[in-house]
């Protein structure tokens, strides 16, 4: 069952914190360790009640039991004081997830603060890292999800994989064209 918790013991959260450098800020990787594929996306498709089936997708492909979707603030390194996260399991549904998301409904809710977000399950084998602020997220996947998965999670998300940031295609999802050009380049160098 969702719900917003201060960070706690939770393996999902930790989990999520381990596989970002909480000091990096795009177009810098902002991932430790090694991936397999960069695919970038607009961050409104994770502040919208179809990222249930993203969850749902994710979940199944890995066996995990949790996913934590942290708000890193939007700050260097993240609040002063521990992040919030909204844990997601099997149960969670959409209207749940979109409760939690709203809050009480004052400007103050996840849908409309400009923050850094992370996303990832309690197997690390994926990872979403989000900039409101910049109008971009990336989701970071290792080959141990099948093709056909990160196929689908790029139809889901409407995603386009950093190794198309050159290519002029009218059908990417994510048009890399949008950004300013120092920015796409360092992003290119960042993410090969």
């Amino acid at each position: 069952m969702g719900k917003i918790n201060n960070i706690s013991s939770d393996f999902a959260i930790s989990k999520a914190l381990s596989l970002i450098n909480k000091e990096a800020r795009l177009p810098e990787n902002v991932f430790n360790n090694k991936w397999d594929d960069y695919l970038f996306f607009e961050p409104d498709n994770i502040f919208d009640e179809k990222f249930i089936d993203i969850k749902n997708i994710l979940l199944n492909e890995e066996g995990a039991a949790k996913i934590a979707l942290i708000n890193l603030g939007n700050m260097p390194g993240g609040y002063g004081g521990d992040p919030s996260a909204v844990l997601l399991d099997k149960r969670t549904m959409r209207s749940e997830y979109i409760s939690l998301l709203m809050g009480d409904g004052s400007p103050n809710n996840w849908i409309f603060l400009m923050d850094r977000y992370v996303c990832a399950s309690d197997k690390g084998n994926w990872c979403i890292y989000c900039e409101k602020e910049n109008d971009i997220a990336v989701l970071a996947v290792r080959t141990t999800l099948h093709k056909f998965t990160i196929l689908r999670l790029q139809k889901f998300l409407r995603a386009t994989s950093i190794k198309a940031i050159y290519e002029e295609k009218s059908d990417s999802f994510f048009n890399f064209g949008k950004l300013v050009s120092s920015w796409k380049t360092n992003l290119a160098v960042s993410y090969r």
